[in-house]
């Protein structure tokens, strides 16, 4: 792999020509459609549909050809009202098939945008002569191709996404999250999805000269998708998937100058790349951050371990060493050491070079492990008729959960001795 990444040819100083006078209509087009399928994608992520989005970016290809068919030209005018045609036409259809046969969604949207796909690549075999249709365009995009009628026609869609989205919020949203509840709130359901199918349908059209009916589907996917990795609320998810979407257009237009590849592709692959990042870095969802709790999770629950082995060597009358301490507590002798200097840190331990102990502090906590020990040994024994040599392990597991103790210990009846006859420490306070 990093030999194939050294044989790629880079130019960094094609890094701002996107932004240039010469090719800003093109990125700025670009980005524009970057928005609108981030803020759309969010719909169609929430609502399962990622099959009927790509769906819809290939089933509009026989409306396009109808409608240069009939206009004998590729105005932008006449092919997006073709697309839009077709996009509802192959919503409609989906449903149809789904409802009165046996076939299930995903199989009737298999079904029917390959039917309009193929219907589209007859159409196309069947234009007259002189009439030339530019299927390596629609398939693949040409960003670089874009022209002023392209870039009007944007800073039309892209705000009426927005604006139909802002004014419709709450009744997408539900719809979205809950049709059926929608449904019984009066809401109309069915005329709301083929709305959303409708700006989709168009949000496509106007999407193929920048990334091509192939890779259209990944910029309403990926932004969105990566959005819904930072956030769980759906306005930010909202926000932030349109930025992303821009984002990914612009600075795929910049890695395409910089790399000479193809600019939808990159653009493609800028998205992927933010993805990535979201699925890694998100606070609330990521792997690093998830690594990172789960890390202090286990230092806390080792730290815990350590200073129950502590009071019960003590309790027995025991020396308190490092080595006893870790037989005890079944760690190793270098994570006992860790876990004894992060405690007498924490005001909770005292050391030397022989013996450990704990402060007051780390007593209490300590006996407050222990209780809840005892407690979930008598509540499995008791209430889950567990054998009394079974509960020691699980309750090993269940005694971090000790906000709970209180009350099993008031299911139980404050009871005096765990199962084998050991007190249990009364509740401080």
């Amino acid at each position: 792999m990093v030999e194939v990444l050294a044989q790629v040819e880079m130019d960094w100083s094609q890094w701002l020509v996107p932004f240039t006078e010469r090719w800003w209509q093109e990125t700025v087009c670009s980005a524009l459609v970057g928005v609108a399928c981030g803020v759309l994608g969010c719909f169609v992520v929430l609502r399962r549909m990622a099959l009927i989005g790509d769906a819809l970016a290939h089933a509009v290809l026989p409306g396009v050809v109808i409608a240069f068919m009939l206009t004998r030209n590729s105005g932008i005018v006449g092919l997006l009202l073709g697309a839009l045609f077709a996009g509802l036409a192959t919503a409609v259809l989906v449903n149809l098939v789904s409802r009165y046969s046996r076939t299930k969604e995903d199989s009737s949207i298999g079904i029917v945008f390959t039917a309009l796909f193929a219907l589209g690549i007859v159409l196309i075999s069947a234009l007259p002569r002189g009439l030339h249709f530019d299927l390596k365009c629609f398939l693949f995009g040409d960003p670089l191709a874009v022209g002023t009628a392209d870039l009007w026609m944007m800073v039309v869609i892209a705000p009426a996404v927005v604006l139909i989205v802002t004014l419709l919020y709450h009744p997408l949203k539900i719809s979205s999250f809950d049709p059926v509840v929608a449904a019984a709130m009066g809401l109309p359901v069915l005329l709301l999805h083929y709305l959303l199918m409708g700006m989709l349908s168009a949000t496509v059209v106007a999407g193929l000269k920048t990334t091509g009916v192939i890779l259209v589907v990944a910029m309403v996917i990926t932004p969105a998708s990566a959005a819904y990795q930072l956030t769980n609320r759906f306005w930010v998810m909202l926000s932030l998937a349109g930025l992303f979407g821009a984002l990914s257009a612009a600075l795929g237009m910049s890695v395409a100058f910089v790399t000479n590849a193809p600019t939808g592709p990159a653009m493609v692959l800028v998205a992927a790349g933010l993805f990535a990042l979201a699925v890694l870095l998100s606070p609330s969802h990521g792997v690093v951050f998830d690594r990172i709790r789960r890390r202090r999770l286990n230092q806390h629950i080792q730290s815990e371990d350590v200073l129950k082995a502590v009071y019960r060597l003590t309790e027995a009358g025991t020396p308190c060493t490092v080595e006893t301490v870790a037989s005890d507590a079944s760690m190793g002798l270098g994570r006992v050491r860790s876990m004894i200097d992060r405690l007498r840190t924490q005001g909770m331990m005292t050391a030397d070079s022989a013996r450990v102990g704990l402060t007051s502090q780390g007593e209490a906590h300590a006996i407050e492990m222990i209780r809840s020990h005892r407690l979930w040994e008598s509540y499995l024994v008791e209430r889950a008729q567990l054998d009394v040599s079974a509960v020691h392990a699980a309750a090993e597991r269940l005694e971090h959960a000790h906000g709970l103790a209180d009350e099993v210990d008031e299911q139980l009846g404050h009871p005096r001795f765990d199962p084998q006859g050991k007190p249990i420490p009364p509740r401080k306070g």
